[in-house]
């Protein structure tokens, strides 16, 4: 039974499409035990993802991600770690899904299980050439690899609209590549000069080995 919303108060909406897959991959992430989960989509096949090997496979490429796909159905389940493979290995590396799944989930607000006054930085830097990403994308990224952010602050230095930087945050914390703080205090929000853009640029050049 649904629980009644107190009074005066705004009841949260019901999470639907990849915002409920997003809260059920960042719940299995969490546990300290192997699981296995499908994901039901309209028009598409079931999505399976292993987590004992990082990995996933589902007939839809990735380069046609259906952003508004419907989920009607996850299933969870606890596997032993020398249990059969779900699928061939290496199947397809589960950073790129979680990508899209976490740029693709709660319309551009903040993820379910991130709090309002938390800033964040990379503890490493993502495989970007498993990304279908922008350069506006890459330019965060590389912001977020040199201070703790708010999705507020980030927004303001990348010179984009706060949604999209929410949507890069909640996607590098469905990866589990963030640090959380609510220690550090408000970053300077100020332009970079020409200089430290590019010093920024060259840095995830390098580290992507172009």
């Amino acid at each position: 039974m649904d629980e009644e919303p107190t009074p005066g108060t705004t009841p949260r909406p019901t999470p639907m499409g990849w915002a409920q897959a997003a809260i059920a991959v960042n719940s299995v992430l969490q546990l300290s035990i192997p699981m296995l989960l499908k994901l039901e989509l309209n028009d598409h096949e079931p999505l399976y993802i292993d987590f004992r090997h990082h990995a996933f496979a589902w007939s839809t490429p990735l380069t046609s991600f259906p952003a508004d796909a419907v989920l009607l159905g996850l299933q969870t389940q606890p596997i032993e770690l020398d249990a059969p493979l779900l699928f061939d290995l290496p199947g397809q590396d589960l950073d790129g899904l979680l990508w899209l799944i976490g740029t693709n989930s709660f319309s551009g607000a903040r993820a379910s299980w991130l709090a309002s006054d938390d800033r964040y930085k990379l503890t490493r830097w993502p495989n970007l050439t498993q990304h279908i990403h922008s350069m506006r994308q890459m330019h965060m990224i590389a912001m977020l690899g040199n201070a703790y952010l708010s999705s507020s602050e980030l927004a303001a230095m990348a010179g984009v609209e706060e949604p999209d930087a929410q949507r890069l945050i909640n996607a590098l914390s469905l990866m589990r590549i963030l640090a959380q703080s609510t220690e550090v205090p408000a970053a300077v929000v100020a332009e970079q000069p020409v200089a430290k853009r590019e010093s920024l640029f060259a840095r995830l050049r390098a580290k992507l080995g172009r």
